[in-house]
């Protein structure tokens, strides 16, 4: 009954993710559609929403996953985890770039170490994810099939 239920909540949680998605994809379209930001503005915004939407849909991968059966695995949450500081990266530099926006030299300093903290946190879950996908490889096999340590006798 338990792993009913699990399912159930699991199914629940697809169909969120999926309706989530698209909802993304519909307000990003209304916003390119409504104006009102410039060029430059418009294709970060875009750009911001559709790594979201993979966000999502990296979340809904793994769900599917986790229903057909598979082990929760590592590399999918590192992925996220890598896509969500790139919109935080995006939505600093855009910060630090946009001249309508006044900032006093002690907020720009901070809006850097922003950036330096995230590209350090970047740095790192790269290295966690090359890691891991390091971990899954499987050693080759040993030339002609024979299983000696290839001492010749």
């Amino acid at each position: 009954m338990l792993v009913a239920a699990e399912h159930g909540i699991l199914y629940l949680v697809s169909f969120v993710l999926l309706a989530l998605g698209v909802g993304i994809l519909v307000l990003m379209i209304l916003m390119i559609v409504q104006g009102g930001a410039s060029g430059a503005e418009k294709i970060i915004g875009i750009l911001e929403e559709l790594l979201l939407v993979l966000i999502v849909l990296e979340i809904f991968v793994t769900v599917q996953t986790h229903l057909s059966g598979g082990r929760l695995q590592l590399e999918p949450f590192i992925i996220v985890g890598i896509i969500a500081i790139i919109r935080h990266i995006l939505s600093v530099v855009v910060r630090l770039t946009i001249p309508a926006i006044p900032a006093n030299p002690a907020e720009s300093r901070q809006q850097l170490m922003e950036l330096v903290v995230y590209a350090g946190s970047a740095f790192i879950l790269v290295a966690a994810l090359a890691l891991a996908r390091w971990s899954q490889r499987r050693p080759a096999p040993s030339a002609g099939g024979r299983g000696d340590s290839g001492a010749s006798g």
